[in-house]
């Protein structure tokens, strides 16, 4: 059982070194995005840090936003990466850097093995009862309905500012969302390698999507003939802040929970507030 890891990093170069560390076994390949908003010091670390690895690639660089397109992208590049240079691998999991795998690299590979090249992706209609009780009073058809955009780093709705036109959703597709850490068999890799590269006006379409790395892909694979070789979970630890939009910083009063989780992986973690996680993550759990 062979495994890719795209990972998606913009801080904290020695906790990526550690990920790409605990993760690095045999038969495994990492592809690593590092925004390019992260200043150079930062990101020659992390190069030099993973550079005694062979199967570590870094991934031509772009901006990344909150909410924005750049963060599809990036697993996009990471894809196309894999296919371009032929690398060998039966299943594609996507991380952040500030992920950290809570069972072992054998347990992980056996999962994989049992589901029989079934992929792992969170996903539902939109609009989303899950979405609406997270503060989204229209369960996400804002989000595709209207046109969003950065300004001076942030980004916003076009219809706050009169503009009031609403856009339609690409022809014969019904929208999807879920989370965006998803793991995908090579086969339907693949196949949205391929969809992306023919279906330029449907890509461009989620340029203008808020937060479209909870909707593009999820999109694609429902609306597909993989749509039967789903897992529903995508198996990655997520503890939400009520109100937020932001996943809660994992620490060690949460270890038994996370010791508790079939969850394959878990985010988000910050070893500059709690690296004390990661080393009982480290003795117990791995």
């Amino acid at each position: 059982m062979e495994i890719a890891y795209i990972i998606s990093a913009y801080k904290y170069p020695q906790q990526l070194i550690r990920l790409v560390n605990r993760l690095n076994v045999d038969k495994t390949s990492f592809l690593i995005h590092v925004d390019k908003k992260t200043n150079n010091e930062i990101y020659q670390e992390m190069v030099q840090g993973l550079s005694k690895y062979s199967n570590v690639y870094f991934l031509e660089r772009h901006k990344c936003y909150w909410g924005d397109f750049g963060h599809v992208l990036a697993s996009i590049k990471g894809i196309k990466k894999i296919f371009d240079s032929q690398i060998s691998c039966d299943y594609i999991k996507l991380l952040t850097g500030q992920c950290y795998p809570i069972k072992s690299s054998q347990q992980i590979r056996d999962f994989l093995k049992q589901i029989n090249y079934y992929s792992l992706v969170n996903f539902f209609p939109l609009p989303s009862d899950v979405w609406i009780k997270g503060g989204e009073h229209r369960g996400g058809i804002d989000r595709i309905e209207y046109f969003y955009f950065n300004l001076f780093n942030k980004r916003f709705q076009a219809s706050l500012f009169q503009y009031q036109l609403k856009r339609k959703f690409p022809k014969d597709f019904k929208p999807f969302g879920g989370s965006s850490y998803w793991c995908f068999s090579r086969e339907l890799a693949e196949y949205v390698n391929n969809f992306v590269s023919q279906n330029l006006c449907f890509t461009n379409f989620f340029k203008n999507v808020a937060v479209p790395d909870e909707i593009f892909f999820q999109t694609i694979i429902m609306n597909s003939p993989f749509k039967e070789k789903i897992i529903n979970n995508c198996m990655t630890y997520t503890q939400w802040l009520d109100s937020s939009d932001s996943p809660e910083i994992l620490g060690i009063n949460d270890f038994n929970k996370l010791s508790q989780s079939s969850c394959l992986y878990a985010r988000k973690f910050d070893a500059s507030q709690d690296s004390q996680i990661l080393d009982l993550i480290d003795k117990y759990l791995l």
